[in-house]
């Protein structure tokens, strides 16, 4: 039997983890949602997932601050990352992402599928 790929979600915006979270599990993803930036490489480290969804704007920490965080962790700098914003979409962004070793960005409002897609192409 194979394993369930674990995905983690990392976003402040509650209604949005909850969708994640649901069509995740509905597509047979084993996911774990993450509400705030606060130790979330010790919640990382923990959970051991296959890919990071992970919002770029939150309250106490920044997304590039995570992504910057998780990629200097030898337990966690080869976790993919999928960034997801709806803030972050200039071209100075994107060389801000490749920096922190975000592999992807999808640009909120978001289709759930294309986030599918996205990991199958990515894990």
């Amino acid at each position: 039997m194979n394993k369930k790929k674990k995905v983690m979600v990392i976003d402040d915006d509650k209604e949005f983890l909850d969708e994640m979270v649901e069509t995740l599990s509905l597509t047979g993803y084993d996911p774990v949602s993450v509400s705030e930036s606060i130790n979330v490489v010790k919640k990382v480290i923990q959970a051991k997932p296959n890919i990071i969804l992970l919002d770029l704007k939150m309250d106490k920490k920044s997304g590039f601050k995570v992504a910057s965080e998780l990629m200097a962790k030898p337990e966690t700098k080869d976790i993919p990352i999928i960034a997801i914003t709806g803030v972050f979409t200039h071209q100075e962004h994107r060389l801000l992402m490749k920096v922190c070793n975000i592999k992807n960005c999808i640009i909120k409002p978001i289709n759930p599928l294309d986030v599918i897609h996205l990991i199958e192409k990515s894990v």
